[in-house]
């Protein structure tokens, strides 16, 4: 008798444990699920230098060195307030994160809007002197409200503010355009 009460008592605890178990992959699926909708579009978004970019377009500024900067938006709805920041990858250049080159930090172009597909966008860049390596940074809102930075080493990143407060531009903003890259 005593051997049954046992074994009703152990399978107890084992069915419990299970649901236990159970019940913690539900909500942990359940929160992984929720996190991968709320990145949906930001992490469809990539942007790079295109080093073979016919120049005909190519702003004039004998201060700055222009790259064209490839914006590609590969989710089905346009993002919003992109800024574009030339970031520090390695020499003596501008630091790595965007937001700690200052509001008044020059390397900038700031998009707007960019709908889905892949377009380009002209960056001044301080040039390549000194070792210096640069990668593009792009700060932007997505259909759903929540702002984004891609760091230039392409992690993703999400913020607090709209893009013009992460970098704290001032008001009004001068907000440029992209073209379509054919």
């Amino acid at each position: 008798m005593d051997r049954v009460r046992l074994l009703d008592a152990l399978a107890g605890i084992a069915t419990s444990v299970g649901v236990i178990i159970s019940l913690y992959q539900i909500h942990r699926d359940k929160r992984l699920r929720l996190k991968e909708e709320k990145r949906s579009q930001s992490t469809r978004l990539s942007f790079w230098y295109e080093e073979k970019r016919d120049r005909a377009d190519q702003p004039t500024g004998g201060r700055y060195i222009w790259k064209a900067v490839v914006l590609r938006n590969m989710s089905d709805a346009p993002v919003y307030n992109m800024i574009v920041t030339c970031v520090g990858m390695s020499g003596a250049g501008p630091n790595a994160k965007g937001k700690d080159n200052g509001a008044y930090y020059p390397c900038r172009a700031r998009v707007g809007i960019l709908p889905p597909g892949t377009w380009y966008a002209w960056l001044p860049t301080n040039g390549p002197g000194m070792h210096v390596r640069t990668a593009p940074e792009a700060a932007f809102t997505d259909a759903n409200g929540r702002s984004w930075v891609r760091r230039g080493n392409g992690k993703l990143e999400e913020i607090e503010t709209e893009p013009v407060s992460f970098y704290g531009l001032g008001l009004p903003v001068g907000w440029g355009e992209c073209k379509r890259l054919d």
